[in-house]
């Protein structure tokens, strides 16, 4: 039997920025990224596309730039037509989710707040907003590959809750309201998996509650530099033991 043909779509959240070994320096992604764990568990063929930075629009039809050297084309181009299974974990970066804690933890310090200014300003949009991006990749990828199964995987949580945390210069008003940024991207998940019959809905958000940065067993780093904020090696393994599992009800395993 032929191995499955896996590919993965998206930004940082499956890229792995930080979790060496880094196999692409300027996508930041890492061979310990999720799309990697779970195709060595699957036995698959993966073409894994995702970078560091992306919007959902790098994703479907804008290329994606590294310091004006290095260019990525739209991630879609790369889907094969006989692809079994996509997966797709993006969004975050069209509404400034991570870049905006970035933006108040870096402030605290004068050299920091010089360091905002790199940071690319987010887009004012709606949960149905992002839905709707959402929506024109997957029916994009019917196209390509009608077979595939897409799977939307939400980003793990970063904040379980609204207490401050120790070493993380926000207070509970920050934490909230970063909370509820990431909440609505989680809303447009949801709405996106409902508006495209057949497409599954990995809720990594909801099973990650207990593993936000300060817990006892954190599936994403804390205030660390540039990769702060993201998905650490156990979150990456999490993630694609919850994947494997959906897959094993859908009978691809």
């Amino acid at each position: 039997m032929a191995p499955l043909k896996y590919v993965a779509l998206g930004s940082s959240f499956a890229a792995g920025p930080g979790i060496p070994p880094i196999t692409n320096r300027f996508a930041q992604r890492s061979a310990n990224n999720y799309p990697n764990i779970l195709a060595k568990k699957l036995g698959a063929e993966l073409t894994d596309l995702s970078v560091s930075g992306a919007t959902l629009k790098n994703v479907l039809s804008v290329p994606q730039t590294y310091f004006y050297v290095i260019s990525f084309e739209p991630q879609i181009k790369g889907i094969p037509a006989d692809a079994d299974i996509v997966t797709l974990s993006a969004g975050g970066n069209d509404i400034g989710y991570v870049t905006g804690i970035m933006r108040d933890t870096w402030s605290t310090t004068f050299s920091g707040r010089l360091m905002t200014n790199l940071l690319p300003a987010a887009e004012d949009l709606s949960s149905e907003d992002v839905a709707d991006r959402f929506t024109a990749i997957i029916d994009e990828i019917r196209k390509i590959a009608p077979k595939a199964l897409i799977l939307l995987v939400e980003y793990p949580t970063l904040f379980g809750s609204n207490d401050p945390i120790q070493d993380i210069p926000l207070d509970e008003e920050r934490i909230r309201h970063h909370r509820s940024v990431g909440d609505a991207l989680e809303k447009a998940y949801q709405l996106a998996a409902k508006a495209r019959p057949g497409v599954k809905l990995i809720p990594v958000g909801e099973l990650s509650r207990e593993h936000g940065v300060g817990s006892e067993k954190p599936w994403v780093s804390g205030m660390q530099g540039t990769f702060g904020f993201h998905p650490n090696l156990e979150g990456m393994q999490a993630v694609a033991d919850i994947l494997y599992e959906r897959l094993k009800d859908e009978n691809l395993v």
